[in-house]
């Protein structure tokens, strides 16, 4: 077989068993030689031939030998004209290895003082404001978690901001977990690894989003684990957010999580109606409005625990008064939000169906009278995401629950309160059940444990 012909075919087995972003970034710019029965495979530069030896190598040799349909020897090289190509060009900054994935600057809008503080989010916030005023001398790695639209991009973008303000010489970087995965490739792929290196290593307070996005990338967690270590020892700051605890991400390699557990980890809990009131009013006044405390409350009352939804409704609004040169008044807020209210609406069902699947037990389970706690818990997280979801009030959510009286349902919901505040773990199963709830990922209909099938 012709040696472009047969690199073809196994370039498509390599990419459906190794998948398509593997195949893209280590062997899409490997090129392939024959000499009779030794197929050499020309790749960019050591690390290249080294991590394909160690990690591709078998995948590569069984690929080449069923397109050939008999055994070949493998063998490595370097290529010679990319190796002389380098050695004439001058030496290039990571800026352009990589330019299209510069990290963006710190957005001055995230401050401190812009963030509104309730009991949801009190902890975070004074974390975030020591780390400020000492970076790199407590709470480091801080470790910022919650779901999405709750504030971990304004916190640690704050945090950035109010140390360039104490110190306007520091060397701050601010980026996401992807976007360092997507420069480390480019880094690799045009031998730039060591000014990858340097940027990262030589910072003074570095600061990642979305830290659970290096699931599973192996590469990435081992350069980052070194980085990490670099800056550490160094005593320089590090502060990541995710949308989850580090023992929750899967596929994050166990050195790193006992890393990010050496700091302190803070979580983001769903703000409360009054933290989401002061939230809207301050939006609006930032965009000159001042929004009535009845239609502020309106809005705050709908069942949404995502801030930046929250925030969507009110810019439609405020939107809608500007086109039709009209004020902002409750009833226009209804009539403009109701339709979007209603698409994304709750039920208690819904709630008894996402918690009956997240914990193991039957929907029947919750509605009955055993006090176990395998099921008494899980009655109670429903009780309080039915009163925080829906528009129930506690008599309706108690005859849901199997006729219970209402005093049962304020009991179970002040349990949970408390119990969130104290057992992190807890407060992490409720926030996965409520963003079940609220992005729609759970069943509809009979579990099969409940139908008999």
């Amino acid at each position: 077989m012709e040696t472009n012909a047969l690199w073809r075919e196994a370039r498509q087995r390599l990419r459906a068993s190794l998948g398509q972003k593997d195949f893209e970034t280590w062997l899409d710019p490997v090129r392939l030689r024959l000499d009779d029965n030794r197929a050499v495979l020309q790749v960019p530069n050591r690390f290249f031939a080294s991590w394909i030896r160690e990690r591709y190598w078998q995948s590569v040799s069984q690929a080449l030998s069923q397109s050939a349909g008999t055994d070949l020897e493998l063998g490595l090289e370097i290529s010679q004209m990319e190796e002389a190509e380098r050695e004439k060009a001058p030496v290039v900054p990571l800026r352009a290895v990589a330019q299209f994935n510069e990290p963006p600057l710190l957005n001055p809008i995230y401050t401190f003082d812009s963030f509104v503080v309730g009991k949801c989010n009190e902890l975070a916030f004074a974390a975030c404001k020591a780390v400020a005023d000492q970076p790199g001398r407590q709470y480091n790695p801080l470790f910022i978690f919650g779901g999405p639209g709750l504030g971990k991009t304004h916190l640690i973008t704050a945090v950035g901001n109010e140390i360039l303000k104490r110190q306007p010489g520091a060397v701050i970087h601010y980026g996401s977990a992807e976007g360092l995965s997507n420069e480390l490739i480019q880094a690799i792929r045009f031998d730039g690894l060591a000014r990858f290196q340097e940027k990262y290593r030589q910072v003074d307070c570095l600061l990642l989003d979305d830290i659970h996005f290096l699931a599973g990338r192996e590469r990435t967690q081992e350069e980052f684990f070194h980085t990490f270590n670099a800056l550490y020892q160094a005593g320089k700051q590090i502060v990541v957010t995710s949308d989850k605890m580090p023992k929750e991400i899967p596929g994050l390699e166990k050195r790193l999580r006992t890393r990010f557990e050496w700091g302190l980890l803070v979580d983001l809990q769903p703000p409360d109606e009054e933290t989401k009131v002061a939230i809207l009013q301050k939006k609006a006044a930032e965009r000159g409005l001042d929004l009535a405390h009845r239609v502020a409350h309106f809005l705050a009352r709908q069942p949404e625990g995502n801030v930046r939804v929250l925030e969507g409704y009110l810019t439609r609004v405020i939107a809608i008064s500007s086109f039709q040169q009209v004020e902002v008044t409750l009833e226009l807020v209804q009539r403009v939000v109701g339709p979007l209210v209603s698409e994304r609406q709750v039920s208690i069902d819904d709630v008894l169906s996402a918690v009956a699947q997240q914990y193991g037990v039957k929907v029947a389970d919750l509605k009955g009278s055993r006090k176990t706690r395998d099921v008494s818990l899980p009655r109670q997280v429903a009780m309080y995401l039915a009163r925080r979801l829906t528009r129930a009030s506690f008599p309706e959510i108690g005859r849901s629950f199997g006729g219970k009286d209402h005093s049962t349902v304020v009991k179970g919901v002040k349990r949970i309160q408390e119990l969130l505040r104290e057992n992190p773990e807890l407060a992490e199963q409720v926030r996965v059940a409520e963003r079940a709830l609220t992005e729609r990922r759970f069943m509809v209909g009979p579990r099969p444990s409940e139908s008999g099938v």
